[in-house]
């Protein structure tokens, strides 16, 4: 109960072993988790190294209003999907940085540096906006020629474009990991 705005009042009924309001509490659980999102809402990933501001700025969900009939946050589209498990596994690695792009392998493999490795790109680091939007490597252009309908509304710095409704992006985000799976595998 520590944390929640009602945290006093819900601690006393439970030692006198009184019921408790359960919408009250299920609003103020929601806003305490609410809550521990707001320091990582604000600024650009580059400018902090680190898998939750990167989840929540770039694939989280945006929340909704802590209310007592729904959660504030809802689940990926991608899980409801009959997809491919190794496609489920493959967006899930890229939403919770679980993958080997060079912004990620840098943070455990001291040899390593965030800069990008396989192409002649501008920006000088190889994360998911880099991999998305601007890394020039043959493969991966044909990747966007081929997914083109996904980028049609999207701009240079426009990540929010992993919540459009469409079912393909779940396939363009596979065969990306894997493109970079492989691509790192053959560098070590």
């Amino acid at each position: 109960m520590t944390g929640l705005v009602q945290e006093y009042m819900f601690k006393e009924k439970l030692q006198n072993c009184e019921p408790i309001d359960i919408n009250r509490f299920a609003v103020d659980l929601r806003e305490r988790h609410l809550e521990f999102w707001t320091p990582y809402s604000h600024g650009h990933p580059r400018e902090r190294n680190s898998k939750i501001f990167t989840y929540n700025r770039w694939c989280a969900m945006p929340p909704r209003t802590a209310v007592a009939t729904h959660s504030p946050n809802s689940l990926p589209k991608y899980m409801f999907l009959d997809l491919p498990l190794d496609a489920i596994r493959s967006v899930a690695r890229f939403q919770l940085r679980v993958h080997t792009f060079r912004c990620e392998t840098a943070t455990w493999n001291t040899r390593s540096s965030p800069a990008y490795d396989l192409c002649e790109a501008d920006d000088d680091v190889q994360d998911e906006q880099h991999v998305i939007f601007h890394c020039t490597h043959p493969h991966v252009v044909s990747l966007r020629r081929r997914f083109a309908p996904l980028f049609a509304e999207a701009t240079s710095q426009d990540i929010s474009f992993l919540h459009q409704n469409n079912n393909k992006l779940h396939f363009f985000i596979h065969e990306l990991i894997a493109f970079y799976e492989q691509a790192s595998s053959r560098a070590l």
